[in-house]
This record gives structure tokens, C-alpha cells and sequence, in this order.
């Protein structure tokens, strides 16, 4: 099968569709990894940096109340194949959209939906994605290595027996309002040895009252804001130990309190779910992983009763 030429509307497919050898002709505004892919044609931007009406421009040839999709660099890429999502609505531009702009401008191009709400919808994804864009043989292999890589975690020394207990664990997509991270992201948990309670497998990142944080009381908890780089991510997690009265929780009490890369890891439906496993698993089942941790503590956050202790965890192959 021949390598096709390809658009992308979202970092997750960019990801993956590069990681099979083909980086994407132009892809989204949001696209950053991997570098290749930044001085790419952008096709999307939002709404409200247009200097004027979206239904006046000319260049754009489908918009929502966020996005807009631009229909020159589009027709210019003149793509077989568009990767676009359906997961949400808010974080990128909606598949609807992308269908409407091929119709629109007649174009002969397959306008695939890489759609993730479990981990292994994420490595499924592989296969379409590769099958898609001419790289089936390429995506084979590496759902195999990722397969592999997933299965060496939940089986290697420190991990626990599925009958003991294991560490609480939680992992937030959002500090204000506090919210649980979804759809993959408790498999991720417990693949690395962890127990979730705040969410369910499959569901989306779900509103956490903050008694019910401290009723939960994680031994370990994670803080990757959806769309945060890893900067973003320390600054709120230090501003949501000032603002909650979390002293008692046992992460905090044993300075277990971890800032991720959201961005680059929790929140995409990449092959860079794996990476995140990988160390999430070496953060959960030892408080002095071997992974990247710098012990950040910020001035002014600190009290008599307790040192709130952020630790800043870089992902291998994400500069922090």
C-alpha cells in the first residue's frame, strides 16, 4: 500500500501518524510534537484571534463557536486522507467541521475520526490510523512494542499482586474546579499498580469536590491539567495547595504531590500514553523513582503544619 498524503486537525494523530513515518503535509494550531511537525501549514486557530466575522472570510470554510478550519491551506495540502477527532469538542476541532470543509471544497479525501475513550481504543487507534495514511505494517509493529511495553509494567518487580492492596492514587485533569482525569487515565492508574476511586474507566474527567479528595486521602497524587505543559502544570498545582486545605491528605503529608506534563501525555490519545504509564508506574511504587523528579518548592506556600512539596516529574523525551 502506498504512503498517502495527510492532514492533521489534532496533536494525537500528528503523533502517531509521524511516529509511522509520515508527518502530516499541515496540521492544527495545537500540534507541537513531534518537532517536525511545528513548521507545518496551520490549518485551525481560534475564533476570537480573526479580525473579522468568520462568516465574512473568505479562507474560511467551516468555523464553530472556538475553532475555525482554513480552507486555502487545506485545498493547497489537497490531503487523501484528513485525521480529525470526536472526543471533544472544547480541546480541538470537531470531526463535524473537518467533513463539512472536504465536502465544501470537493475534495476527494478520507476524513478519518481517531476517536479514544480506553486504552485500548488508543492502541486501536494505531492500526486505523496506520491502515489509513499507508502504514499498516508500521503501525502493526508498534502496537506490538507498546503492547509489550504495557504488559512489562504490570508485571515487573514492585508491581503489585492484583489481590494486595495497592497505593491511592489520583490523578487530576483540571485544579479549579477540581476534576478527575477520564476515559484512559484510570487504566493508566491501576496498570501501574495504583487503585483509582474517584473515576471509572471510559468516562469522562468528572467534577472532585474537594471533600471528596480528602475523603478518597491519595497516597500519590498527580496534577496534569488538560492542555498544561509541565510549567503550567507545577504553577497549578502550587496554586491549588494554597487554595485547598488539603494538609491532611497523605500525598501532601508525605510529599507525593507530582506535577506532569498534561499536555504532552494524560491528554492525548497517543502512543505517548505508554511514556506516561511508564513513569507513572516508577512514581506510584516508589517514593524515590529512578524517573526525573526535581523537588520544587515554591516561596510563600509553605506552613507550620505541613511542607507542601511539589515534584516536578519529566517524562523521558519532554523537556521540562
Amino acid at each position: 500500500m502506498s504512503t498517502h498524503s495527510v492532514v492533521s486537525l489534532f496533536p494525537s494523530a500528528s503523533e502517531v501518524a509521524a511516529e509511522l513515518g509520515v508527518v502530516p503535509a499541515a496540521v492544527s494550531h495545537q500540534c507541537d510534537h513531534p518537532p517536525a511537525v511545528r513548521d507545518r501549514p496551520t490549518l485551525t486557530g481560534l475564533v476570537r484571534d480573526l479580525d473579522a466575522d468568520p462568516a465574512n472570510a473568505d479562507r474560511i470554510v467551516a468555523f464553530d463557536d472556538v475553532y475555525y478550519l482554513d480552507g486555502d491551506v487545506l485545498a493547497d495540502a489537497d490531503p487523501d486522507v484528513v485525521l480529525t477527532q470526536g472526543v471533544c469538542a472544547v480541546c480541538a476541532l470537531d470531526a463535524g467541521l473537518a467533513h463539512e470543509a472536504v465536502e465544501r471544497l470537493d475534495l476527494d479525501a478520507t476524513v478519518l475520526d481517531v476517536h479514544a475513550e480506553t486504552l485500548e481504543d488508543v492502541l486501536e487507534n494505531i492500526d486505523r490510523v496506520g491502515e489509513a495514511i499507508g502504514r499498516s505494517g508500521a503501525a502493526t509493529a508498534l502496537r506490538a512494542d507498546l503492547e509489550s511495553r504495557i504488559e512489562r509494567v504490570k508485571t515487573a518487580d514492585g508491581a503489585p499482586p492484583s489481590n494486595s492492596r495497592r497505593p491511592r492514587v489520583a490523578v487530576l485533569d483540571w485544579t479549579d474546579p477540581i476534576r478527575h482525569g477520564g476515559l484512559w487515565v484510570p487504566e493508566l492508574i491501576e496498570a501501574a499498580g495504583g487503585e483509582c476511586g474517584l473515576a471509572e474507566p471510559g468516562s469522562r474527567a468528572g467534577k472532585v469536590s474537594s471533600a471528596e479528595l480528602r475523603s478518597f486521602d491519595p497516597e500519590v497524587l498527580v496534577v496534569a491539567p488538560c492542555g498544561y505543559d509541565l510549567a503550567e502544570s507545577t504553577a497549578a498545582t502550587e496554586e491549588l495547595l494554597v487554595r485547598e486545605a488539603f494538609e491532611t491528605v497523605a500525598a501532601v503529608q508525605a510529599g507525593r504531590v507530582y506535577a506532569m506534563d498534561g499536555a504532552a501525555h494524560f491528554n492525548r490519545h497517543s502512543h505517548r500514553v505508554v511514556d506516561a504509564l511508564e513513569t507513572l508506574a516508577e512514581v506510584i511504587r516508589s517514593p524515590d523513582a529512578s524517573v526525573a523528579v526535581e523537588k520544587h518548592v515554591s516561596e510563600g506556600i509553605a506552613d507550620s503544619s505541613v511542607e507542601k512539596r511539589v515534584r516536578r516529574v519529566t517524562v523521558p523525551g519532554v523537556e521540562g
